[in-house]
């Protein structure tokens, strides 16, 4: 079977009514919730993580199909960790809300082409020792990626197998010059774009059947080569540290009423130290580990729902850092498939 992603094709009872344009509108009402008033205040400090390359959850489409995978992220930062120690600190959090669209169109049977276009908000809040708090948001559309898709494996003599490799560019489209009340330029991390062109590397592999047909084993690996923002402040040089993650676990199909896909993953994630004009920016980088379980809900072969959450099982941080005390993430595939042409 050709075209199968994380959101896997399934057979469906007749009596199963298409709800697309219902939940299409649930999904552009997330979007519309993040459009609040822009604030902006002084900053905080702490690091925060944009999921761009996590998001990129799709193989390669069928020859000349559409998909469109909606993304809503929602990442709660409680959690002060200074390298391995959880403080016991209650004065400072983050939040970020993240909404991408990932638009990923056949150009052949084993080619695609994927962009992705998130949209940020970012929130801080420190609250002082005389009860005052310091608030601080910044939003707007993030940095997009355009990448072209490979299937090395031929769905027809692998069809219980799919490996897909992609490759490129990350460009600086989000917005880098957000300022607190005193006119200082926020943290590199507070920006809604990075600033610079950046190289995604990325593979995606499944084996289904293993040890029982309804379960898969998936593998998916993503590398950011980062540049540099050469007009950070105006007149230094930022660089985000290079950043690699892996997850590797298991999907297993049942049916209740209609296909359903029950998952969970490990995910592995390096991010090197950023460097401010060639020196080590303090307070960034480090080691995480996630257990990431969820579920996928099929209404019909062209639309599918997913939910999922992050849990932190391990963290190995560079200095102290405000890091994720959860992650929740809600996503939809839409499917447009192909026209067959009459003969």
């Amino acid at each position: 079977m050709k075209g199968k992603t994380k959101f896997q094709e399934r057979k469906y009872p007749e009596t199963i009514q298409h709800r697309s344009v219902f939940l299409l509108q649930k999904i552009f009402l997330s979007f519309i919730i993040l459009t609040f008033p822009l604030t902006v205040y002084p900053q905080a400090c702490c690091s925060g993580g944009v999921p761009l390359g996590g998001s990129l959850g799709l193989g390669t489409a069928d020859n000349k199909s559409v998909q469109f995978l909606f993304t809503y992220d929602y990442n709660l930062l409680n959690d002060l960790i200074d390298r391995s120690e959880l403080l016991k600190d209650d004065t400072r959090s983050r939040t970020t809300h993240s909404a991408m669209l990932e638009v990923n169109y056949g150009l052949s049977s084993r080619f695609s082409l994927a962009a992705v276009i998130p949209f940020i908000r970012q929130e801080r809040n420190i609250r002082s020792f005389g009860g005052t708090n310091d608030f601080t948001t910044t939003q707007g559309m993030g940095d997009a990626v355009l990448m072209i898709k490979y299937r090395i494996l031929n769905a027809a003599q692998s069809p219980n197998s799919e490996w897909v490799i992609g490759v490129g560019p990350k460009f600086s489209t989000g917005r880098t010059n957000y300022v607190n009340n005193d006119g200082f330029t926020l943290a590199a991390d507070m920006q809604p774009g990075s600033g610079s062109l950046d190289g995604i590397f990325w593979s995606y592999f499944q084996k289904r059947q293993v040890m029982s047909p309804n379960l898969s084993v998936m593998a998916v690996t993503t590398f950011r080569y980062s540049g540099e923002n050469k007009n950070y402040n105006n007149s230094q040089v930022y660089r985000f540290g290079n950043e690699f993650q892996f997850n590797l676990g298991f999907n297993y199909n049942v049916f209740f009423n209609r296909p359903v896909d029950v998952f969970a993953y490990a995910r592995y994630r390096q991010q090197a130290e950023d460097l401010i004009d060639g020196n080590t920016f303090p307070g960034s980088g480090g080691q995480w580990v996630y257990l990431i379980p969820g579920i996928n809900i099929h209404f019909n072969p062209g639309l599918s729902v997913r939910f999922s959450g992050d849990v932190p099982l391990y963290r190995k941080l560079q200095g102290t850092q405000l890091t994720t005390s959860y992650r929740l993430t809600m996503a939809i595939l839409y499917n447009i498939a192909a026209r067959e042409k009459n003969l």
